[in-house]
């Protein structure tokens, strides 16, 4: 199927048919070579009335599961099976992904983040541009939105879904959001009330539009079953959203946590991690070490909570400072260790295994 091209204010005033399914490349300026930034769009709109419901991925463009997961989606969506419309970006960051990069490393004279730069503009730094391009163009007149992640270059992250509150969303917005994260399926809801006030997300919601996002996988990796987990939770959205059929798929136990602990090391060397994402450790339990060249153990890091683990390094090159595992608050360890594990998470692993303490 060819895709049409146009500008984002040509995107606007695209009407799509009932019934259609289309694809659009829309142009939101160049790179220094001349090459054309295009952002790729598939709409697809049912026979039948319903939401309009935006799916997005590649907000950071090394988290390429994301990716890979929202363009499976969209090559297999079928007008037949959708009601209203079903809009999805497969890839949001263009120019990031291009420079392999989990931002657009050209802006001046600060690189900016589409999850949480203040404002778009289409006369602005290519990064507002592609904001603009998100928000007002794509998204615009959207019911729900969904901007789905993986993780950053040098870890693994048990899948969760987030709801970043700023304090200024509307009540009505905020309790769909909360539904709506529920609905996702993941067995990990974090609930954070210090997101900033920026972003593709933050700006969705704040123009009424229920936004929230959720994480699994790998850095610069799409292998599975992370893709197939992130893909089950947009579909379980769009049903909760009313533009597919059937009900959300829901785990046998769903936890909400409202604060994580970074594990973070004082000194530099290298690390062993002796945990595992979704694994439940106790407060004073060993995490990791960090030693030294000749094999001298520098720092025993060990959890101030208890918790689940979240998210795990996976580059064992660290300086001061380097994050090494985050850890989810919760007292429910024998809840979550006596659970049935979701088919999909039973498949989760890491490469190998750490030395013997």
């Amino acid at each position: 199927m060819d895709a049409k091209r146009v500008t984002p204010e040509e995107f606007k005033k695209e009407a799509a048919k009932p019934g259609t399914k289309s694809r659009f490349l829309i142009n939101v300026g160049e790179l220094s070579i001349g090459s054309e930034v295009l952002i790729p769009v598939v709409v697809v709109r049912g026979k039948k009335d319903g939401p309009k419901v935006y799916v997005g991925a590649g907000t950071h463009a090394e988290e390429t599961g994301s990716i890979e997961a929202v363009k499976r989606f969209s090559a297999q969506l079928n007008p037949d099976d959708v009601s209203g419309t079903i809009v999805v970006v497969p890839l949001q960051n263009v120019p990031a992904y291009a420079f392999r990069s989990r931002l657009y490393p050209l802006d001046a004279p600060t690189v900016a983040d589409l999850f949480g730069h203040p404002k778009g503009d289409l006369k602005g730094i290519l990064t507002e541009r592609v904001l603009f391009t998100l928000v007002e163009c794509i998204g615009t007149g959207a019911n729900f939105a969904l901007d789905v992640h993986s993780t950053h270059l040098d870890s693994i992250n048990y899948p969760f879904t987030f709801v970043f509150n700023t304090g200024a969303e509307a009540p009505d917005v905020q309790k769909k959001r909360l539904e709506l994260a529920r609905a996702v399926g993941n067995e990990i809801i974090w609930i954070n009330d210090g997101g900033s006030k920026g972003g593709f997300t933050w700006l969705m919601n704040s123009k009424g539009c229920p936004t929230l996002s959720f994480e699994s996988g790998e850095g610069w990796r799409n292998l599975e079953p992370f893709p197939s987990i992130l893909m089950r939770g947009v579909k379980n959205f769009c049903k909760a959203a009313g533009a597919l059929k059937g009900a959300p798929e829901k785990p046998s136990i769903q936890i909400e946590v409202t604060k994580r602990a970074e594990i973070i090391s004082s000194r530099g060397g290298m690390s062993n991690v002796y945990v595992k994402p979704g694994q439940y450790v106790s407060t004073g339990q060993v995490v990791a070490e960090v030693r030294d060249m000749f094999d001298d153990v520098l720092e025993e890091l060990k959890t101030p909570v208890s918790g689940i683990i979240q998210r795990v390094s996976l580059l064992p090159t660290v300086a001061t400072g380097a994050r090494l595992c985050n850890v989810s608050i919760t007292d429910k360890g024998k809840e979550w260790e006596g659970r049935t594990v979701p088919e999909l998470e039973k498949k989760i692993t890491m490469a190998g295994w750490a030395r013997q303490r």
